[in-house]
């Protein structure tokens, strides 16, 4: 099953407007930098490149520029990700009359696939790949790093790449378009962050679709329930809520034990 909430197609539009300022920038900055390898006295231009454009920038030998760059970058895409987790939440409870919430100290996908493994929401046809969890989990763990440099473990970062890096053979590169991805901390480029963006939409797809709200919450929009007029005709009745379903959540059904537009009528 495919189901969009509009919090999936809120992080759609929020990530590529990130990815319009985020490629712009990566221009730039490839261009500076090739400018500063090719600088005789590199202070004396980062010097002179401040006060053209007056902004101030201290010079950093160990040219740290690009670097704090694509985490700051893949640190916007986490928080995108995660106020979708949230808005998701508040969509699902409202929808559903119910009172889901989130309790500190542990990690919001965590969470999420917790909730939903209660619902008895995963099977064969319905789970979410490891490679989309273990690959966010460590692009997570580099967000934590960029922000809180002093209480992560380099060892942790290490072991999150490892569980990630194990799925991508030639096939998951090719089909990510990415020739070596996810690279270790420090060698993290342009690359890694168009990994994580592809890797959060997909993601973010999959928790959509498993955690659709509870059908006894949908046969009570406004959108369905006016639809109740057409139960003696089964058949129509069934085509009406399918297509009403497809309109506001972007509905697919992809198999047969797919029963959702059946359970929504029980309902009525």
């Amino acid at each position: 099953m495919i189901f969009k909430y509009n919090s999936y197609n809120d992080l759609l539009l929020e990530l590529g407007r990130l990815d319009f300022v985020v490629e712009i920038s990566e221009i730039a900055v490839r261009d500076f930098l090739k400018q500063l390898e090719q600088a005789e006295n590199k202070e004396e231009f980062v010097e002179n490149k401040s006060s053209e454009f007056r902004i101030m920038v201290a010079f950093d030998e160990n040219n740290q520029y690009y670097h704090q760059i694509t985490l700051g970058n893949i640190s916007a895409v986490y928080h995108l990700t995660e106020t979708f987790f949230y808005e998701l939440q508040t969509e699902y409870n409202d929808i559903s009359n119910e009172s889901w919430s989130f309790h500190s100290n542990t990690k919001k996908l965590d969470q999420v696939i917790s909730f939903f493994r209660t619902k008895n929401r995963f099977n064969q046809s319905d789970n979410i790949d490891e490679y989309l969890i273990d690959t966010f989990n460590y692009y997570h763990q580099l967000r934590i790093y960029f922000s809180h440099k002093k209480t992560v473990s380099i060892g942790e970062i290490t072991s999150k790449r490892k569980k990630a890096i194990k799925h991508f053979d030639q096939e998951l590169l090719d089909k990510y378009k990415v020739k070596q991805a996810p690279k270790e901390l420090l060698n993290i480029d342009f690359e890694d962050y168009f990994l994580f963006t592809q890797v959060a939409k997909n993601l973010a797809l999959k928790i959509s679709s498993i955690g659709f709200p509870e059908p006894n919450g949908l046969a009570l929009t406004k959108e369905i329930k006016k639809l109740n007029k057409y139960k003696d005709n089964k058949q129509r009745l069934n085509k009406s809520i399918e297509r009403a379903l497809i309109t506001n959540f972007g509905y697919i059904k992809e198999n047969d034990s797919d029963d959702l537009v059946e359970k929504i009528i029980e309902c009525l």
